[in-house]
C-alpha cells in the first residue's frame, strides 16, 4: 500500500457522523432564522467552490450572489488556506475557479462590500498583460464553454489580466492558488510536472506573492499527481464532499462542495444538501481505496 491512505480518516467520518444530532445546537453551527441549517459533527471546515457570475453555465446570479456573501458573512468564520481555524462555528474556505472576468467585475466588489476573502484559482496560459481596450460586454459574453477554445482568451480576454490580477492581490481579500499553467486534465496529460511547475512560477513572478495553494482542473487526480502535487504545494483542492475536519482534508486533499447555480441564497447550507455531501464523501473513500489497492498490486 502507499502511503496516501483514507482508513482512519474514514473510520472517523464514519463515527461522527454516526454520533452526530442533527438540529442540536453543536459548537453554535445552528442558525434559528434558518432551522434546516445545521452541520455534520465532522465538520469544522466547510469549502464550497464556485466560478463564473451571470453567465450561461457553471454561474450564479448576481442577487443571489449578494445575498449568499450577507449570509456568510453573518453565519461562518470565513477563512483561507493555512489560517487557524475557529473551534466555536464553522469555518468557510471560499474558492472560485479560472479566474474569470466575471470575477472582477462582480465578486471583487462584493468581497469588499462585505470583507470577505476568497481563493481565485489561476490558469496562467490564459492571462494577458492588459483587456482595457476589449469592452466589459464582450468579456463577459463569451460562452461558458468557449472560454479556453484556441485564441478566444487573447481575442476576447474573458478572463482576468495581469493588471487586474495585480489590484486583486494587493487589496488584500484574496489569496492566489495554481490551476495548472494550462487547465488540462491532468489524468489525460503528459506533463504534469511542467504544469505544477511553470503555474507556480508564473504566478509568483508576475503577482509578486506566495502561492502554496492548487486547484485540480476538473477535479481530476490519482495516487501519483497528487504526490507530485504535494511535493510542490501545501495545499490541494478537489471537487466533492464538502465538509473537512482541518486543512489537512482528506489524505491531503481539501475537497469542495459545487456552489453554482444556486437557487437561493443559503440551499447549499441545508439539510438534504449535506446529506448529498456525505454520499460523495462515501463514493471518494471507495475511490481512493480502489486506487491504492492498484497502486500496491503495481
Amino acid at each position: 500500500m502507499s502511503g496516501y491512505s483514507f482508513g482512519k480518516i474514514t473510520l472517523r467520518h464514519l463515527n461522527l457522523l454516526r454520533d452526530s444530532v442533527y438540529f442540536s445546537d453543536y459548537r453554535g453551527c445552528v442558525r434559528p432564522e434558518y432551522p434546516g441549517i445545521h452541520f455534520f459533527g465532522a465538520c469544522v471546515l466547510l469549502c464550497c467552490m464556485y466560478h463564473r457570475v451571470e453567465a450561461d453555465k457553471l454561474s450564479n446570479s448576481l442577487p443571489i450572489l449578494e445575498r449568499h456573501f450577507e449570509y456568510i458573512r453573518q453565519n461562518f468564520q470565513v477563512v483561507v488556506p493555512g489560517e487557524v481555524l475557529a473551534a466555536d462555528m464553522v469555518n468557510l474556505c471560499m474558492v472560485f475557479d479560472d479566474a474569470s472576468y466575471s470575477f472582477y467585475s462582480y465578486v471583487f466588489p462584493l468581497m469588499q462590500k462585505f470583507g470577505i476573502r476568497v481563493v481565485l484559482a489561476v490558469a496562467p496560459k490564459f492571462i494577458i498583460e492588459s483587456a482595457g481596450h476589449i469592452p466589459s460586454s464582450r468579456r463577459l459574453g463569451v460562452p461558458t464553454d468557449e472560454l479556453m477554445l484556441d485564441d478566444r482568451f487573447a481575442v476576447d480576454a474573458p478572463f482576468c489580466s495581469w493588471q487586474e490580477l495585480s489590484e486583486i492581490c494587493a487589496s488584500g481579500f484574496v489569496t492566489i492558488a495554481s490551476h495548472s499553467f494550462s487547465h488540462p486534465n491532468l489524468l489525460r496529460f503528459q506533463d504534469t510536472e511542467d504544469e505544477l511547475v511553470r503555474s507556480k512560477k508564473t504566478l509568483e513572478e508576475n503577482l509578486r506573492c506566495k502561492v502554496d495553494s492548487f486547484v485540480y482542473p476538473y477535479g481530476q487526480f490519482n495516487r501519483l499527481i497528487a504526490e507530485r502535487v504535494r511535493s510542490r504545494y501545501k495545499y490541494s483542492f478537489a471537487i466533492g464532499a464538502g465538509d473537512n475536519v482541518s486543512w489537512d482534508g482528506v489524505g491531503g486533499i481539501l475537497f469542495r462542495a459545487p456552489a453554482d447555480d444556486l437557487k437561493d441564497p443559503v440551499s447549499i447550507f441545508s439539510k438534504w444538501n449535506l446529506r448529498k455531501y456525505e454520499i460523495l464523501r462515501s463514493r471518494l473513500f471507495v475511490k481512493k481505496w480502489l486506487m491504492d489497492r492498484r497502486s500496491s498490486i503495481t
